[in-house]
């Protein structure tokens, strides 16, 4: 009977995360679950929830998380292999384990990172709600997936479950206008944009329809201040809405230059976002930025940052906005931009997926099983259900191979 110990002892690890249940979804700055949004799946996501949870996990994780998962995979292993009796004799043996299990992982990491494979979506509970991404790119990018042109930016956006996408290709414009949704009720709506690639800065520009030339700019932090000066000078309907990208502004201009910023024409500034480089920033910075942002009103926004790589949404800007579905791409954009301008950090939410996150000097190796936990904790009935049966399958299986020997 000690065969069935250890899945018993999972099972009841499942059964007690489910008796403390957490909303998977969580405004990133107040800290509570929204009421009136929730993630559905596809089916194949919780039939394969071993793998859909953890790959939800990993597209959404910062560098420390990816390299803690590969360091904690590689643990599990050499301690299975140690456990059920490897020895020196064997290594022959053991190198042909060891080689599958490196297959297995890059098989892994490629499936969630490269294929369309299933993703969760958030649903809206009221239909004057617009959900909408602020910063994602196209194969027009210089660093966008080939191939993933304006309709797969658009396809991988509805599969989400958002309704609206500013499309900010690096230092180029004219992949909305690639693209038209479908008025018969085939959301979302692809608005123009840019990010502009400055001396160790890159900014969001949402609403430019006609490209920004960073080169003349580029050189120095005074000429890209110089240059969102010019922006922001402009007052027509056509001045774009200067947003802060992660990492950048945090990584190489902390501290002074963020007021410097702000009186230069920085509006808004990104909090999360599903690029590993920017979800390094430790949540110390990001309160501060949240404090920053209340007292002087500027807006905040979550970012997918889509490449094209990488395949679950682990975040989205949520507005209330009644009769957004009669708005075409620009005016949509032109409401929205003027909402964030007059509301500020008022003017919407930002919506994540649960995630254990911290700055504490030696917390690393404990992001991976706190975060495992929290899956557990926040993940539906269906996936349990699900994990259970994965569970118990490979003894079930093991002791039918017993009886037929």
């Amino acid at each position: 009977m000690s065969r069935w110990r250890v899945p018993a002892v999972l099972t009841a690890v499942v059964v007690l995360a489910q008796l403390v249940h957490l909303d998977p979804l969580v405004d990133v700055v107040t800290g509570r679950p929204p009421a009136d949004l929730r993630l559905v799946y596809p089916f194949a996501h919780i039939v394969f929830a071993p793998l859909t949870l953890t790959a939800d996990w990993l597209n959404g994780g910062s560098r420390g998380d990816l390299k803690g998962f590969a360091a904690w995979a590689v643990g599990v292993y050499v301690f299975c292999r140690i456990f059920f009796g490897a020895v020196p004799r064997r290594a022959l043996r053991e190198g042909a384990f060891a080689l599958l299990f490196l297959a297995g992982f890059a098989a892994f990491v490629g499936w969630g990172a490269l294929l369309d494979r299933p993703i969760p979506r958030i649903v809206a509970a009221d239909s004057a709600l617009v959900l909408f991404d602020v910063h994602s790119h196209t194969a027009r990018s210089h660093d966008g997936r080939a191939r993933f042109g304006p309709d797969e930016n658009a396809a991988w956006h509805r599969r989400a479950g958002f309704d609206a996408a500013f499309a900010t290709d690096h230092n180029l414009v004219g992949a909305a206008d690639a693209w038209r949704a479908d008025r018969a009720g085939r959301p979302p709506l692809l608005l123009a944009g840019e990010e502009l690639s400055l001396a160790g800065l890159h900014i969001v520009a949402l609403g430019t329809t006609q490209r920004i030339d960073n080169t003349p700019w580029n050189g120095s932090f005074d000429s890209t201040l110089l240059l969102l000066r010019r922006l922001s000078a402009d007052s027509g309907a056509s001045r774009p809405y200067l947003i802060a990208s992660l990492p950048e502004y945090w990584r190489n201009h902390w501290g002074p230059d963020i007021g410097v910023m702000t009186g230069a024409g920085v509006e808004g500034f990104e909090i999360w976002t599903t690029s590993p480089r920017a979800m390094d920033i430790p949540p110390a910075a990001r309160a501060e930025i949240l404090a920053r942002a209340a007292l002087e009103r500027h807006a905040l926004f979550g970012a997918t940052d889509m490449h094209g790589l990488g395949n679950a949404a682990t975040v989205w800007n949520v507005m209330r906005l009644p009769g957004w579905r009669a708005l075409d791409e620009r005016a949509l954009a032109a409401a929205l931009i003027a909402r964030f301008r007059s509301d500020g950090p008022a003017a919407h939410r930002v919506i994540a997926i649960r995630r254990w996150q911290t700055d504490a000097t030696g917390a690393a190796p404990a992001v991976v099983p706190l975060n495992a936990a929290l899956r557990l904790r926040s993940m539906s009935r269906g996936h349990a259900a699900a994990l259970v049966v994965w569970i118990w399958l490979p003894a079930l299986l093991a002791t039918v191979r017993r009886r037929r020997r």
